[in-house]
C-alpha cells in the first residue's frame, strides 16, 4: 500500500465460512477506506464442501471476490460459494478463469502440473483473481479518477451471468473485461437487502445508480428478476423498480429506486439481477441483488 498501488491482488485467505465480521475482512474494509485501493480477493478452494464456503477476506463488504471457472465457463468443483452466512449476501462477486492456467514457475518448485523448467500448470481461485486484478488494472489505467468502489461495479454488472449456475456461486458472472474497459454502460455492482422482517410495515428502497461513459445519451430499459434458489418468486409487486426505463445523459449518471415491502415479500432469501438493456434487448449492464426476509420475532417478558 505504501506503494500508491491502486488494484490489490490477494490470492489467499482463511478456510472456512466468514460472514465477513472477522479482523482480516474489517482490516481489507478499512485498508481500502483509508487508501482508495481496490482489493480483488479469490474466494476459496472450498466449493466441494457446499454452499457457505468463502472465507476470510474474501467475505469482506470491499472486496472484489472471485470465483473460478473452466474454459467452458463451467464452475469449477472446488470454488468456494455463498451464500455469505448472517446475511444471507452473496459472494463470490464474479467468476474468472481458474482451471488449468499456465502461469511462471519458481525455480525448484513442483506446484500443480510443470509444464517444462519455466512454466506450471495450476487450478484454484487464486490462479482466476489475476484475471479480475488485470482487468481492474486496464479499468484504473482508462479511467483513472475512478474509486475502487466504481471499479468493482464496472466489473461486475459488466460481467456475463451463466445458466445453470446460482447467483449465489457465480455473483455478476464470468468477468468481461472488453465490456468492462471499453462499455459505455455501468450500474451499481450490488445490493444486498435486508435481513428484513415479514412484520415490517414499510416498504425500504434502495437506489441503483448507472452511469454512462460515452458522449452520446443512453436509454435503458429495466427489469427485475428474483427468486429463491428454489424458483418461488417474491409476490407480485413486492420488489418493485421506480421505473421501466431511463434516460442516462452522456458523460453522467442517474438513478432509480428499487423497493422492498417485507410484509408482502414473504419469508425467504431471494436473488436475481436488475438488468438494463438497450431498445433491441442486448444487455448493458446487471446489478446483482439479495434479498433476506425472516420470520416475525418475539420477545419473552
Amino acid at each position: 500500500m505504501e506503494q500508491g498501488a491502486d488494484v490489490v491482488n490477494m490470492s489467499l485467505g482463511s478456510s472456512g465460512a466468514s460472514d465477513g465480521t472477522d479482523p482480516m475482512s474489517l482490516a481489507l474494509n478499512d485498508l481500502s477506506r483509508r487508501t482508495g485501493a481496490l482489493f480483488v480477493v479469490a474466494a476459496g478452494n472450498d466449493g466441494e464442501q457446499g454452499p457457505r464456503t468463502v472465507g476470510s477476506p474474501g467475505a469482506a463488504d470491499a472486496a472484489l471476490t472471485v470465483g473460478a471457472v473452466d474454459r467452458n465457463d463451467s464452475l469449477a468443483p472446488f470454488s468456494s460459494r455463498g451464500p455469505r452466512p448472517g446475511d444471507e449476501a452473496v459472494k463470490p462477486d464474479v467468476t474468472a478463469p481458474g482451471v488449468g492456467i499456465v502461469a511462471a514457475r519458481a525455480a525448484g518448485t513442483a506446484m500443480g502440473t510443470p509444464v517444462d523448467e519455466h512454466y506450471v500448470a495450476a487450478s484454484g481461485t487464486s490462479m482466476a483473481t489475476p484475471h479480475v486484478a488485470g482487468a481492474a488494472a486496464l479499468l484504473a489505467q482508462r479511467h483513472p479518477e475512478w474509486t475502487a468502489a466504481r471499479l468493482k461495479d464496472s466489473l461486475i454488472s459488466s460481467a456475463v451471468t451463466v445458466d445453470g449456475q446460482k447467483v449465489t456461486e457465480q455473483g455478476g458472472g464470468r468477468i468481461d473485461a472488453r465490456a468492462a474497459v471499453l462499455g459505455a454502460v455501468s450500474a451499481t455492482g450490488t445490493l444486498a437487502l435486508g435481513p428484513f422482517t415479514s412484520e415490517a410495515t414499510e416498504p425500504e428502497a434502495s437506489r441503483v445508480r448507472y452511469t454512462n461513459s460515452s458522449d452520446k445519451d443512453v436509454s435503458l430499459s429495466l427489469y427485475a428478476d428474483l427468486a429463491t434458489e428454489g424458483g418461488r418468486k417474491p409476490a407480485e409487486g413486492s420488489v418493485r423498480l421506480g421505473a421501466d426505463s431511463l434516460k442516462v445523459p452522456a458523460n453522467s449518471s442517474a438513478e432509480v429506486l428499487l423497493t422492498v415491502d417485507p410484509a408482502r415479500v414473504g419469508q425467504g432469501k431471494f436473488y436475481g439481477y436488475v438488468t438494463a438493456a438497450s431498445s433491441d434487448g442486448t444487455v448493458l449492464a446487471q446489478t446483482t441483488v439479495s434479498v433476506l426476509v425472516q420470520g416475525p420475532t418475539h420477545r419473552s417478558p
